[in-house]
């Protein structure tokens, strides 16, 4: 129960709503049992007389017609309220959790996967609906009803009582077994579905690297293999379950199973009078209804205790550490002092130490895993370091709220991203409230406004889905509009320019420069020549900083930079040779 209340919890703005419509329902399900009792009066009628008048059965049949148009008014008005109530309380949970991942770190989030999110945020959320617009509201009618009626026919006659819950033991012990079956599966049965929903986003993610590559059959296979296990486990789970549900959903609905025969010999034995008899069969198949419904649900409860739990574990994650006061900075240099961090066991940076100061460019090369990007990802809070500082203008970034560091810096990954918009909007992102003058500046600037021109609706031209419709090139320099766009004081460019042409590569910088007066820039590189012209130039090696200084200083100070320059000089002259193949 304890889960169910976190999830009500979520509800509380809603709550009056649920709890309308729990009324509603409760009379809804109430007037069902009016028929039956109305039915009694007719038989005894014709059993003990007077001989009843067609207007009386008039009468009578035009009641029930009433009852029952009440019935379905308040089944209705009782349904629409708790489903108002429940897609509000829903789309609170999803930004609520949506909210939460923004606050965790990120190693956290790439360890679980993209596909358990999404399960979280969509397929779990969206479970919750039965909770709360129909288990709450409609589930708990569905039991009171019964039990009110049972202790109706307990006062008026225990043996009645006891009889007419004759069908409830039957019914409870194969449900038991049934739901001891979900419980010990639930936990395999979630993991292969987690399995399945990874496999199946990397799977179109990946699609265009499937093709290129010729990995279409393993690709498919473990895509099929993943999707068979998920039918395999969820059919072997119903299989053992099938027999369970077809004995508690025939008996326990069958109210008469005792109350019939054993009445009637109670009656026939003179130990029982008629009325009495007749008055409690008519109740006790009222009764039938609102059991057959609660069965819908009690089948339900481990899987929402699963659910419920494993969103439980999101929502109490670890968060990033942050602080809730909007700093007021002088300067916009960038202090690492003493900086560690590791990827679980793994060190990725260690002890590194060095300060990017404001109106300067300083750039940050290495070999791949050298640990230069985690630094960038670092400055911009994606995980909480390990040990030692890092500063902004002489502020702690974890005295720092969020919203306020995301508001300082102007970060452009090598893993670009576009929103399925127009080229407008996705570069907008950068300043909502921006005009169209300055957008076309900032693409101007970035170099990208020759290309979008010649798109045949300009700047209202859609991207596609994650920008598919334009080159990774062209991504790149969209994406770099963006963050001259956002003017952030701060600007971090990890491998901004990886997929960017040789044609363009000197136009961009040309636009870098123009952006670093009177901010602070730090580039992530890869192509040693678009750097040379740095401030400062740090040397990562293995997760430490081994070297810092200009282009020539490094050259002639620095093993390793002269060595990752040497390799950068022999790439730039590779060239494939083609010879005439020899006939024999």
């Amino acid at each position: 129960m304890t889960e169910f209340k976190k999830i009500y919890h979520y509800a509380k703005e809603f709550r009056g709503k649920i709890h309308l419509a729990f009324v509603l329902i409760l009379l809804s399900v109430a007037l069902g049992i009016i028929p039956y009792v109305i039915a009694y009066y007719i038989i005894l009628g014709l059993i003990q007389g007077p001989p009843l008048t067609a207007g009386y059965i008039f009468m009578m049949s035009g009641l029930i017609f009433l009852v029952l148009a009440g019935k379905a008014v308040f089944y209705y008005k009782g349904l629409a309220a708790s489903h108002e109530a429940t897609y509000d309380t829903l789309m609170g949970m999803r930004v609520a959790f949506s909210d939460k991942m923004m606050t965790m770190p990120l190693g956290e989030i790439n360890r679980k996967g993209r596909g358990s999110f999404k399960k979280n945020i969509i397929e779990d959320i969206d479970s919750m609906e039965v909770l709360l617009a129909h288990m709450i509201p409609e589930g708990l009618p569905y039991l009171i009803v019964p039990v009110i009626v049972f202790s109706i026919l307990l006062v008026m006659d225990w043996r009645l009582g006891l009889l007419s819950m004759g069908s409830i033991p039957f019914g409870i012990i194969p449900m038991f077994f049934m739901m001891k079956i979900g419980t010990d599966r639930m936990d395999g049965f979630y993991k292969s579905a987690e399995r399945m929903n990874a496999v199946i986003v990397e799977y179109v993610t990946a699609m265009n690297v499937i093709k290129i590559f010729g990995r279409t059959t393993e690709s498919f296979d473990r895509y099929v293999k993943s999707v068979n296990d998920y039918k395999d486990f969820t059919l072997a789970w119903r299989k053992a379950s099938w027999n369970h549900i077809a004995v508690y959903s025939a008996v326990l609905p069958c109210t008469l199973i005792l109350l019939l025969p054993v009445g009637s010999v109670l009656y026939l034995n003179g130990t029982l009078p008629l009325d009495r008899f007749i008055f409690s069969v008519m109740l006790t198949l009222g009764v039938g209804v609102p059991l057959l419904k609660m069965l819908d649900f009690i089948p339900l409860l481990p899987t929402l205790s699963f659910k419920i739990k494993e969103l439980e574990k999101t929502f109490q994650g670890e968060e990033l550490i942050q602080g809730t006061d909007k700093p007021c900075l002088t300067h916009h240099d960038i202090a690492f002092d003493r900086v560690s961090f590791a990827y679980d066991e793994t060190d990725a940076v260690t002890d590194v130490s060095f300060t990017a100061r404001q109106n300067h460019l300083t750039a940050i090369v290495g070999e791949s895993g050298s640990g230069k990007s985690t630094l960038a990802k670092l400055l911009v809070h994606y995980w909480d370091i390990r040990s030692g500082t890092i500063k902004i203008g002489g502020k702690d970034i974890k005295t720092m709220p969020l919203e306020s560091l995301m508001g300082l810096i102007s970060y452009v990954s090598q893993d670009t991203f576009l929103f399925n918009t127009t080229v407008r909007d996705n570069i907008r992102v950068g300043n909502p409230d921006a005009t169209d003058e300055q957008i076309v500046h900032a693409a101007k600037l970035a170099r990208c406004h020759d290309f979008i021109s010649r798109f045949e609706h300009g700047y209202d031209t859609r991207v596609g889905d994650a920008g598919d419709r334009m080159s990774g090139g062209e991504k790149q320099r969209v994406t770099i509009a963006r963050a001259i766009l956002k003017d952030a004081p701060i600007i971090v460019l990890d491998e901004a320019t990886a997929f960017t042409d040789p044609e363009n590569e000197d136009r961009i910088q040309e636009a870098l420069m123009e952006l670093i007066w009177d901010k602070t820039v730090i580039i992530i590189a890869h192509r040693l020549s678009t750097i040379i012209q740095a401030d400062s130039i740090l040397v990562m090696h293995q997760g430490k900083l081994v070297d810092h200084g200009s282009h020539k200083k490094l050259l002639t100070t620095s093993s390793v930079y002269r060595r990752l320059w040497e390799s950068h000089q022999a790439a730039q002259d590779w060239r494939i040779e083609v010879t005439e193949a020899a006939h024999a």
